[in-house]
């Protein structure tokens, strides 16, 4: 009777644990950054698709990792010689650079995860962002929503164009193209 008792109490304490220890599922997502320079002569907004391999326990947000990338040819500005400038060799260099990373290293939960039908958590994701072959470290506070098993990240940061030695043309720095870009990027999946 003992030994049941005390099997009892392991299979209990297993069913318990079992969500905790549950294993990390794979999250394909696809999504859109839009981007805005801000500048004394011209205010410009775009457009780039991401998307990534992710890997989390929807239990433990803070368990996310993988990378996000962004070809650099599906940037788009609404002004198709413009773009090709983007892209060219006095900007981003697509050919030599064809992607934006951003490969997540931690995660710090912030708030949550909280709801019910909805699950919600505000987190601090910390990684390593490569832009025009260079590789910095960048912090940004992102929310991740689900319901189910379907995701949705969202998370925006600023980006200095000279911590990415992107020049451009002499004198549009600072004055056509801003020195810095503001970037927002949603990103959706589902977890399996």
């Amino acid at each position: 009777m003992k030994h049941i008792r005390i099997a009892l109490a392991a299979a209990a304490l297993l069913a318990f644990a079992a969500p905790a220890l549950a294993a990390p599922q794979t999250l394909n997502v696809k999504g859109q950054a839009k981007w805005v320079s801000e500048a004394p002569v011209e205010k410009i907004v775009g457009t780039a698709d991401g998307a990534g391999v992710l890997t989390v326990d929807l239990a433990d947000p803070s368990t996310i990792r993988g990378t996000i990338t962004m070809p650099v040819a599906s940037m788009k500005s609404g002004n198709d010689q413009r773009d090709d400038h983007l892209k060219g060799s006095d900007w981003l260099e697509a050919d030599k650079h064809p992607t934006i990373d951003f490969a997540i290293g931690s995660v710090k939960v912030v708030e949550g995860p909280k709801g019910d039908a909805v699950k919600e958590a505000k987190v601090e994701v910390t990684g390593k962002f490569t832009l025009h072959g260079v590789t910095t470290d960048l912090t940004a506070p992102a929310t991740l929503k689900w319901k189910g098993d379907k995701v949705k990240i969202e998370t925006a940061f600023v980006v200095k164009l000279a911590d990415y030695k992107v020049a451009g043309k002499q004198g549009v720095v600072g004055d056509k193209v801003g020195e810095t870009i503001d970037v927002s990027v949603v990103l959706k999946g589902i977890a399996k």
